[in-house]
């Protein structure tokens, strides 16, 4: 079960944190932020042990959602900050558009710059470094690039980022010309490069958007929820990877996009919304109480369950077990005439 986790450099392998640690309700509440930032590497190491707790603890809350056209009841895996299987699923329909050429570009760090920097700073100078590209194409040639940018582990936990570009023919930049502008827009907040110079990577993509847009899907954000997971073991034991209890304390972007992409995408799912499926919200059922429900009676381990819950986005039950899936929404919940409805399908 934890084989997958376990076979990372940066596993942990620790006891289970206090789920209940006080010092859980104050991680990412207001002045949060710039006070982890500027901790020693003991106390970041201390805040983020608490990650396991707070993973858990989103499984307290999974919401249920009543669909009364097909009678059935619906649980929900939260779906925080790329934790599920199926966050990046829309990125298959990205209204990319044909004309220009795509590029890869990867950057890296060394290992110099620190663990706990590099996550703590990746999406800031991700983001000046995109900033410093966008500036010279606008100020010399008067065009807007266009770009996907990712955060991705490396097997020891260190950030890398892909950013995936498209822009027009510019004959004075060839390949050579924006390799070196990039090796030197990579730097930090006072000019020293992140990485060696052929930790800048450079690959002509081509011209097909299709292959953009699955090469996206397939190699760069299909992953992505498994960083979130941890493994409960038998001897009361918890392992996660070390990244990902960082991008959750620093609360890293793993996925971004130029402003035009966004728009687009904003312009699709808006039109998409319009032919939504009716459904009633009837308030959250915890994880113990969906495999109690469902899935001890099978003789399903809860540890093997809940490792594996991200890959199923969500669970779907006649709507007969509402009463007990959300047993306080009967005590006066969302409406009577829902539930005069509800009730005839019992």
């Amino acid at each position: 079960m934890g084989r997958s986790v376990l076979s990372y450099k940066d596993a942990v392998v620790a006891l289970f944190p206090e789920p209940d640690d006080p010092k859980l309700a104050k991680v990412h509440k207001k002045g949060f932020a710039e006070m982890v930032k500027s901790a020693s590497d003991e106390e970041v190491e201390e805040w983020s042990s608490l990650y396991p707790a707070w993973y858990m603890k989103v499984f307290r809350r999974m919401p249920v959602l009543w669909f009364p056209d097909r009678k059935v009841a619906r649980v929900s895996v939260p779906k925080l900050r790329s934790h599920r299987s199926d966050y990046y699923a829309w990125i298959r329909y990205l209204p990319l558009l044909g004309d220009g050429y795509w590029y890869l570009l990867t950057l890296t760090f060394y290992r110099e710059v620190g663990f706990n920097r590099a996550w703590a700073n990746v999406n800031r100078w991700t983001s000046k470094f995109l900033n410093r590209f966008r500036t010279y194409l606008r100020t010399v040639y008067g065009i807007n690039p266009t770009y996907l940018w990712v955060v991705e582990n490396h097997e020891d936990g260190f950030p890398h980022v892909h950013v995936l570009f498209r822009m027009p023919f510019v004959q004075e930049l060839n390949f050579q010309r924006l390799l070196s502008m990039f090796q030197s827009y990579w730097v930090d907040d006072d000019g020293r490069m992140l990485c060696a110079p052929h930790g800048v990577d450079l690959k002509y993509i081509g011209r097909d958007v299709q292959r953009v847009r699955d090469y996206v899907l397939k190699y760069l954000v299909k992953n992505h929820h498994k960083y979130w997971r941890i493994a409960l073991l038998s001897d009361g034991t918890v392992v996660y990877r070390r990244s990902a209890s960082r991008i959750w304390l620093y609360r890293v972007r793993l996925f971004g996009m130029s402003q035009d992409i966004r728009a687009m995408v904003r312009e699709k799912l808006n039109r998409e919304k319009k032919g939504e499926v009716r459904c009633v919200f009837y308030g959250f059922v915890s994880a113990n109480r969906v495999h109690k429900l469902f899935y001890r009676v099978l003789g399903i381990p809860f540890e093997y369950w809940v490792y594996n819950l991200p890959d199923v986005c969500y669970m779907e039950y006649s709507d007969r077990y509402l009463p007990d899936l959300v047993p306080s929404a009967f005590r006066g919940g969302p409406s009577d005439d829902v539930f005069d409805e509800l009730m005839e399908s019992f």
